[in-house]
């Protein structure tokens, strides 16, 4: 974009020496650099929220992955068969299935786990267990705690850009209006057996 295009969309958005320019202009325009610089300013504080989450889950990744051991649960039952693709919908491919492992005690545990269609009883399925030997999710790992703590920041800089964005539009969508009510009565004083449109 050449420069006195640019110049020109400054001047529209920002209207404040423009002698034509009205109240609702000046309103819209104050609304707008508002939002840029709120805008603007989430993007610091959405890192510094992401940060600390991802300083919060690695503590978590710690403590998870000194708790938490896999193992192999050997199925006492065969799991469900296969769905057939026209008949999933948006099934899972797996189904929870009755089986046997060891806790870390040495004790054997019995209960359901997550197991492909299809799989037989006898065979071994990995799962998670905690020090207590019940089955849980896999630890988070530190991959997932950056991961986690970006998606917290883009949360939180779109969050607070919507809502500007929103504010902005509902300003300007309200000037516009109030404009056109405006024009509207004068051209009813000017030309008062005009038909209206």
């Amino acid at each position: 974009m050449s420069v006195k295009p640019m110049a020109r969309l400054v001047r529209q958005a920002f209207p404040y020496r423009n002698e034509l320019a009205t109240t609702g202009d000046r309103i819209e325009a104050t609304v707008l650099a508002l939002g840029l610089a709120v805008s603007l300013l989430a993007v610091p504080i959405g890192a510094t929220a992401g940060s600390e989450a991802y300083a919060a889950d690695r503590a978590r990744v710690t403590a998870e992955q000194a708790s938490r051991r896999q193992v192999d649960a050997v199925l006492v039952e065969d799991a469900p068969p296969v769905i057939a693709p026209g008949e999933r919908s948006g099934v899972a491919d797996s189904a929870f299935v009755m089986a046997r492992w060891k806790s870390p005690d040495g004790s054997s545990r019995v209960g359901p786990v997550q197991a492909h269609f299809d799989a037989t009883a006898g065979s071994a399925t990995p799962i998670w267990i905690d020090e207590d030997g019940e089955v849980v999710d896999a630890p988070l790992t530190t991959g997932g705690a950056a991961v986690n703590g970006v998606l917290l920041g883009f949360l939180l800089w779109s969050a607070t850009t919507g809502a500007v964005a929103m504010l902005y539009f509902v300003t300007s969508h309200l000037h516009r209006w109030i404009r056109s009510r405006r024009w509207a009565d004068e051209w009813r004083t000017i030309a008062p057996d005009t038909p209206r449109r």
